[in-house]
């Protein structure tokens, strides 16, 4: 590993796709504390979320529902361990130039995906099932929205690269 590379890269490069990444880095990092706020609520430390003053926003019931626990663990923990997750994948390796592998922004692009995917689907769930919006929610469904448009083209051209290199996985 080169150690003293990567560190240079991250810290002074100004390569596009490193730049990109950057902003997924920052997007997640918010998406890290709001989702870490929301984990206090499901996990009992705190007892009630502050709430917007309008009657379509209740995030004490969506964050309550059954719903939120179905994967075994509060669904805000899942959330927030896959921000942490991009922050690693996305500083893994540093750049291409300091040996960063088209495997991580492959994987990138996946927990990106998996935490858009969830939005959505809760998304649909708060606004057809329950009725009911959580603010801290959207605000995580824009963060995982904008990580996804922000990383997809550093995605497609690892996979160029990953299929490019290993000709034998397409023939």
């Amino acid at each position: 590993m080169r150690t003293a590379a990567i560190r240079q890269e991250l810290l002074n490069s100004t390569d596009e796709d490193l730049q990109r990444r950057r902003k997924v880095v920052a997007l997640s990092a918010a998406g890290l504390c709001d989702f870490a706020f929301i984990s206090l609520y499901q996990s009992g430390v705190i007892k009630r979320m502050p709430e917007l003053p309008f009657k379509s926003f209740d995030s004490n019931k969506v964050n309550a529902a059954v719903d939120a626990y179905k994967m075994g663990a509060p669904d805000a923990t899942i959330s927030a361990w896959i921000y942490a997750t991009n922050m690693i994948l996305a500083t893994a390796g540093g750049t291409e130039t300091s040996g960063r592998k088209p495997v991580y922004d492959v994987l990138l692009g996946g927990t990106v995906a998996a935490n858009t995917g969830g939005a959505l689907y809760y998304l649909y769930d708060m606004v057809y099932k329950q009725k009911k919006v959580c603010p801290y929610c959207i605000a995580g469904m824009v963060i995982n929205l904008s990580s996804a448009v922000i990383i997809a083209p550093v995605v497609l051209k690892s996979l160029k690269k990953l299929f490019r290199n290993n000709k034998r996985l397409v023939h």
